[in-house]
């Protein structure tokens, strides 16, 4: 059965660590670590706290690249914030990113013991597809949310991965099947529903609605970032 938890704190602590997992943050760290592997950093150290951001940088040195935000906005003294726009072969091609936010970072060290785990995005979709179909058990998706509660962007890029894995409905638990219906539902409208989202809505108001176009631009890339040990890199 594909199971969706659509906020964090739903997530159970007995799941098999052996079924693939996919992670959605689609505003913005799930579509930030794709555009920095994509401009040529060699992995993604997630770090997660400030202060453990801090001591990977002293570890790893020049080569690494201190990345987050807090409330949307870089954090002072780092070298970039969560923007895909700034993941550039200038910025990080050739260097270890250390990223820190607010939501996806914390959602990926609490799901780095499993086994398989792809950082889902929609600017990776269809890579995304091709990851969660190659075992030979549904995938479970879990979204990051929005500081623990339920994000609306998230959910749609949920609904339609759903749908491209075009289950049958009682291979869905409740909240994949309401994912799935809410997109159908949307028919072309479910950019502008994302786009108008709690978070969508603060991202534009901070200035950043550029970076809304770029998350929600379906296979920018034909790659899907997944977590080895505790970096991430290319799925090879």
């Amino acid at each position: 059965m594909i199971e969706l938890y659509v906020i964090p704190a739903g997530i159970p602590d007995d799941l098999d660590r052996s079924r693939p997992v996919v992670v959605i943050d689609v505003f913005r760290a799930s579509t930030s670590i794709t555009a920095a592997l994509y401009a040529g950093a060699t992995a993604i150290h997630v770090a997660g706290s400030m202060d453990e951001a801090e001591g990977l940088k002293r570890q790893l040195g020049d080569r690494a690249v201190l990345a987050g935000e807090r409330k949307g906005l870089k954090i002072p003294g780092y070298d970039l914030g969560n923007s895909p726009r700034e993941m550039t072969p200038d910025t990080v091609g050739g260097r270890t990113v250390i990223f820190n936010s607010t939501n996806g970072t914390k959602l990926l060290r609490r799901l780095a013991g499993f086994e398989h785990v792809a950082v889902g995005s929609l600017v990776s979709l269809s890579a995304t597809l091709s990851y969660a179909t190659q075992f030979n058990v549904h995938p479970i998706i879990c979204c990051a949310g929005r500081e623990g509660t339920f994000s609306a962007e998230d959910t749609l890029a949920a609904g339609l991965l759903i749908s491209k894995l075009r289950p049958s409905d009682g291979d869905l638990d409740d909240a994949a099947a309401f994912a799935r219906r809410l997109v159908a539902s949307s028919g072309e409208k479910w950019r502008d529903w994302a786009r108008n989202s709690f978070h969508g809505r603060y991202l534009a108001s901070i200035g950043l609605a550029d970076d809304l176009d770029y998350c929600l631009t379906v296979d920018r890339f034909d790659f899907v970032p997944v977590l080895s040990g505790d970096k991430i890199v290319r799925n090879s």
